[in-house]
């Protein structure tokens, strides 16, 4: 063991194993929902709260550091972010992102800096109600616009507006997702990627291109991910370089950033940004591909540890989501044929008898996916899709009050 000391800020558990791996002790804030008894075993310290509330998490932090010091803060969750950078800075160790965080975890303010710095141009309008949203549509030429949460996350309240009879309805459903304005950009044509990069003190690293299928219009669920991407070099250069600029303008230091664009017949427009790993198993897929653990090299440069070995373990992977929707599940089938299927991973799946499925408005939605490694980027979709449709539910009539 090291003996340094980690104040973690949420997550998922799958950070745990890596800081162990470091021989680095941690203490854990958790919201109730994520709490987990063997994250809390291992742990110097552990308690259950809202952490998005800076009254509540800081007493509690400086008490724990008072009598164990922390040596560095960190969160890879999306809305532990801000958190962590302020405890960090409140604490006085190593953690400080909040630049990078405030101005990627709202996505008005990114549209703005990026406006500002003539990069990625986009037309956007930040809408108090409907009308502004028209008016916005109004001066596109009526081109259809997208609605979203300044702040959300998961793609939830993201909805394409074809046509200004559909606004009042899509409007209604964004507005579900935030309590302020909602956020109208221009729909921006073309295949939709995320970029994976680390940095360290400032300096950074494309680690990996993702292509990214979703459910399409209005919402665009993502129903899987593959790795690489296959891009010529002309586009691939394009899509590194507004990434890096973009990095530089947030004034990202030492992390993760999990980037999404879409390569428009004028050049790559970014969508936006969070810097955390990407999730979706994307950090998972990214590791076995490159050998970059973006997480153990991250806690490594904040503590001053040496890098972790990069040993890439696959040529290409792909995920794909289980996303029936809208029935009554009355049995599954294929699970194990699945798991045995050529290039699976992982199967996880969520799916029972007597499960009641609605429409699939979010990646919380979703019960379960399919994990593949492939020779490249091709064989490894066509794995991940043949075990997919091996997973068959039998179904009822979904009844509606």
């Amino acid at each position: 063991m090291t003996g340094q000391h980690v104040l973690l800020v949420g997550g998922r558990g799958h950070e745990l194993p890596k800081v162990r791996g470091l021989g680095v002790r941690y203490s854990m804030v958790q919201i109730p929902e994520r709490a987990d008894e063997d994250h809390a075993a291992a742990a110097e310290n552990y308690t259950v709260l809202d952490y998005r509330r800076l009254d509540v998490i800081l007493p509690v932090v400086r008490a724990w550091h008072a009598a164990d010091p922390f040596d560095a803060v960190l969160s890879f969750t999306e809305y532990g972010l801000e958190p962590a950078s302020r405890c960090a800075i409140d604490l006085g160790v190593a953690g400080d992102n909040l630049s990078a965080v405030l101005l990627t975890r709202d996505k008005t303010r990114t549209r703005e800096s990026l406006a500002r710095h003539g990069l990625s141009p986009v037309r956007y309008r930040l809408c108090a109600e409907p009308a502004d949203a028209r008016e916005f549509m109004a001066g596109l030429g009526g081109s259809a616009i997208v609605l979203k949460p300044p702040a959300g996350g998961l793609s939830e309240g993201v909805y394409l507006v074809g046509s200004e009879a559909e606004l009042a309805e899509r409007w209604s459903w964004t507005a579900r997702w935030t309590d302020g304005p909602v956020l109208a950009e221009e729909y921006l044509e073309g295949p939709e990627y995320s970029i994976e990069s680390v940095s360290q003190d400032g300096k950074h690293e494309i680690v990996m291109v993702t292509e990214k299928c979703t459910v399409g219009a209005p919402g665009f669920v993502e129903l899987g991910h593959q790795m690489p991407a296959r891009l010529d070099s002309a586009d691939r250069e394009s899509i590194d370089s507004l990434v890096v600029r973009f990095l530089d303008l947030t004034g990202q230091r030492t992390g993760p950033v999990h980037t999404e664009l879409r390569l428009t017949p004028a050049g790559p427009r970014l969508i936006e940004a969070q810097t955390r790993v990407g999730g979706d198993q994307i950090w998972e897929m990214t590791e076995l591909v490159t050998g970059v653990d973006m997480i153990a090299e991250t806690l490594a440069g904040l503590l001053g540890l040496p890098a972790p070995a990069r040993t890439p373990r696959a040529r290409a992977a792909a995920i794909r989501f289980l996303a029936f929707e809208n029935t009554t599940v009355t049995g599954v089938r294929g699970l194990d044929e699945a798991r045995r299927a050529p290039g699976v991973l992982r199967l996880l799946c969520t799916l029972a008898p007597g499960r009641t499925l609605g429409a699939v408005l979010s990646s919380d939605s979703r019960q379960g996916y399919v994990l593949c490694e492939g020779d490249d980027t091709q064989d490894a979709v066509a794995k991940a899709e043949a075990a997919r449709d091996l997973v068959r539910i039998e179904r009822a009539p979904l009844h509606r009050a």
